[in-house]
C-alpha cells in the first residue's frame, strides 16, 4: 500500500514515524517497509500557502493537539474544509478537543494514543481520485547528469516508462525517462506511490509547484465556484478583494469579479482544472483564520 499522510501540530511524531527527506515550506518524511509505503508531510512554514499545499497532498490527516491555540483552530478549519472521509487525533485534553471541533467533519475521526498510528493507518483503505493520469507537481530540480526531476504523488490512472504526458497549465508534452520511488527504480507507478519522475521535454526553471501531469486538463484564468463560506471567518467578501485558491497543489493569487451564490474570479495567471474539483478560498492577510471557505468548480 501507499499512503500519504498529513501530521498537524506536532513535527515531532514526524520524525518518529519516518526518515526527513525533501524540506523547504512543506517537510516530508518516508517510511517504507514490507508492509507499505507511508509519507508523511507537515507545514513548515506560517503561511496559510504552507497548509493549504499539505492538505491537498495528503489522503489521511493526524492532528496531534497539544494546546488549544488559533493556529490549531486554523487547521481544524482546513480539515474541516477539505471533508476527509477518515483521520485521526491524538491528544491529552480529549474533552475539550471535543468540543473544538463540534459540527465539523472532525467529529468521525479517531481519538488514538500515538503509539496506535501505525497499526491504524495500516487498516486505512482509499480510493484513487481521478479516472485518468493526475499527478500533482509539490517539488522539482534539476540533478547533475540526469535532467529534470519532478516529485509527487499518483493521485489518478498510471504511468509507465516512455509515456508521453501533458503538464500543464505550462501546455507542454513530456516524456518519463525514469520512475523512482523509496530509491527503487521502477516501470510503472502504483496508485497512491509518492515518485520521482525524470522527464524529458521540459526544464526545471519552467516548472511552478502545483502543475499538473495529466492527459488533459482544463486550465483559465478565469474561476466560477459554488461557494460556501465558514462560519469562522468573520470579514465579508468584496468585488476588487484579493484571494488565495487552492486546486490540487496549486495556490494562486485571483482577484473577486462578482461574489454571490457563484463566486467570480480572475487572476493574472493560469490554473489547471477539472470540473467539479473541490477548492480551498483562502484571505491573503495574516489575521488568523485564514481559511474562508471552499467551494466547487462550475
Amino acid at each position: 500500500m501507499h499512503l500519504t499522510v498529513g501530521i498537524f501540530g506536532d513535527h515531532e511524531l514526524a520524525k518518529k514515524m519516518g526518515k526527513k527527506g525533501t524540506t523547504n515550506d512543506i517537510t516530508i518524511y518516508n517510511h517504507g517497509s514490507s508492509e507499505g509505503v507511508f509519507t508523511y508531510v507537515c507545514p513548515n512554514s506560517e503561511k496559510v500557502q504552507s497548509l493549504l499545499y499539505v492538505l491537498n497532498m495528503i489522503d489521511v490527516p493526524v492532528l496531534v493537539v497539544k494546546n488549544l491555540t488559533k493556529e490549531i483552530g486554523e487547521t481544524i478549519i482546513g480539515i474541516d474544509e477539505m471533508k476527509f472521509e477518515k483521520g485521526f487525533i491524538i491528544t491529552e485534553l480529549k474533552e475539550n478537543v471535543k468540543d473544538f471541533i463540534k459540527n465539523t467533519s472532525l467529529e468521525k475521526f479517531e481519538m488514538i494514543e500515538e503509539s496506535e498510528l501505525r497499526q491504524k493507518l495500516l487498516e486505512t483503505k482509499f480510493e484513487k481520485k481521478y479516472d485518468s493520469v493526475m499527478i500533482p507537481i509539490d517539488n522539482y530540480f534539476n540533478v547533475k547528469g540526469i535532467g529534470t526531476v519532478v516529485l509527487g504523488t499518483v493521485k489518478g490512472e498510471n504511468v509507465s516508462l516512455h509515456d508521453k504526458l501533458m503538464m500543464e497549465p505550462l501546455g507542454r508534452e513530456v516524456t518519463v525517462k525514469g520512475i523512482q520511488s523509496q530509491d527503487k527504480d521502477y516501470k510503472e507507478t502504483e496508485m497512491g506511490m509518492r515518485v520521482g519522475l525524470n522527464l524529458k521535454g521540459v526544464s526545471a526553471d519552467e516548472i511552478k509547484r502545483g502543475y499538473v501531469l495529466c492527459n488533459k486538463i482544463e486550465k483559465t484564468n478565469e474561476l466560477k465556484i459554488k461557494f460556501e463560506k465558514n462560519k469562522f471567518f468573520r470579514q465579508e467578501i468584496k468585488e476588487g478583494m484579493d484571494l488565495f485558491v487552492s486546486i490540487g497543489v496549486q495556490v494562486i493569487s485571483f482577484n473577486v469579479i462578482k461574489v454571490g451564490e457563484i463566486l467570480e474570479l480572475k487572476s493574472d495567471q493560469t490554473i489547471a482544472c477539472t470540473n467539479n474539483q473541490r477548492c480551498i478560498i483562502a484571505s491573503q492577510n495574516n489575521i488568523l483564520p485564514r481559511i474562508i471557505g471552499h467551494g466547487t468548480i462550475c
